[in-house]
């Protein structure tokens, strides 16, 4: 039996999230389509598949089903276009509430002064309900029906019921899904941790489960280098902390010999790496060292079969 292995890439947008989140950095606004192109192309012929987040709302800027302030509608359009045509096909789509930022209100449209994880600590489960929805609502719409959820920073860790139900009663009144998942817990040392059910309601039939990522984000500190070659050896750094050019060593041999899953981590903005694109050459050469170590002894699947392979959480989400 091969041992499951799947990426998670969170922050999906056409805009780079820290563009907004982070003023007091220089951050380039606009993710480039070629950019998009060149990691799902990359993908594609590698086989690789996981979870890319999407977001509905990306810092607030609008609703990705009608238009957002400062992106050219063009821009807009070819993202969602590879969206569609070569991601969704390889990847579950999420999305990672609705501005992985500032709390929207839904009666208004307006913004509140609150984060996104702060407001569900508070809220109860059929205001979170309610606001999930919406999210899966501009998905969907946009041709990108999300099969599960991807929670922005420790959104729902304070309340994970109360949050785990709401995803499993937004999905039921979106898509009319029984079987969901999303992702909010990441254990980057240690035994490796399967997919668990968080909540289940026995009259419906609904159930959801909670996926783990089982690396950190080896990418992340390639953003804001001197330079593309510094960030290139950031890259490879983090690359060999999770396998060495052998393969004897790093978190996804310790996760292969314990039997997996192994489930890797990274984000848009880190592959991106404020267009030096060091995150992204880093991914790809993790990608081939995975292949010559495992070869075949590795399959790359999507997070919702993960948590269908659960035993309790087996049936199709």
């Amino acid at each position: 039996m091969r041992i499951p292995i799947s990426l998670i890439v969170d922050d999906g947008a056409p805009v780079n999230p820290a563009y907004w989140l982070h003023p007091e950095q220089r951050n380039v606004f606009l993710v480039p389509n070629d950019f998009t192109a060149d990691f799902a192309a990359f993908c594609v012929e590698h086989g690789v598949r996981g979870k890319f987040s999407v977001l509905p709302m990306p810092s607030g800027l609008g609703p990705i089903d009608q238009r957002l302030n400062y992106v050219p509608q063009r821009h807009l359009a070819g993202f969602l276009d590879l969206m569609q045509r070569r991601i969704a096909p390889l990847f579950d789509i999420t999305p990672e509430l609705l501005t992985h930022q500032m709390t929207v209100n839904l009666k208004t449209g307006g913004l509140l002064h609150l984060y996104e994880d702060e407001w569900v600590a508070r809220a109860s489960v059929e205001e979170i309900t309610d606001y999930i929805a919406h999210a899966l609502r501009i998905l969907k719409n946009v041709g990108l029906p999300a099969n599960g959820v991807t929670s922005p920073w420790s959104t729902g860790r304070h309340n994970e019921r109360v949050y785990a139900e709401a995803i499993g009663r937004a999905q039921w009144r979106v898509h009319r899904r029984k079987r969901t998942w999303y992702f909010l817990h990441t254990k980057a040392s240690g035994p490796p941790q399967r997919p668990a059910v968080t909540w289940r309601d026995r009259k419906t039939g609904q159930q959801v489960a909670s996926v783990f990522a089982l690396t950190g984000d080896p990418f992340w500190n390639t953003q804001h280098q001197s330079s593309r070659r510094a960030a290139l050896d950031v890259a490879l750094k983090g690359v060999d902390a999770l396998l060495s050019p052998d393969g004897r060593s790093g978190r996804v041999r310790e996760l292969f010999d314990a039997g997996g899953p192994i489930v890797l981590l990274t984000h848009w903005q880190s592959l991106f790496s404020n267009d030096v694109r060091a995150g992204l050459a880093g991914f790809k050469e993790l990608v081939r060292r995975i292949e010559a170590v495992f070869g075949d002894q590795v399959e790359w699947v999507t997070c919702s079969k993960l948590a269908r392979q659960d035993g309790s959480a087996r049936e199709e989400a």
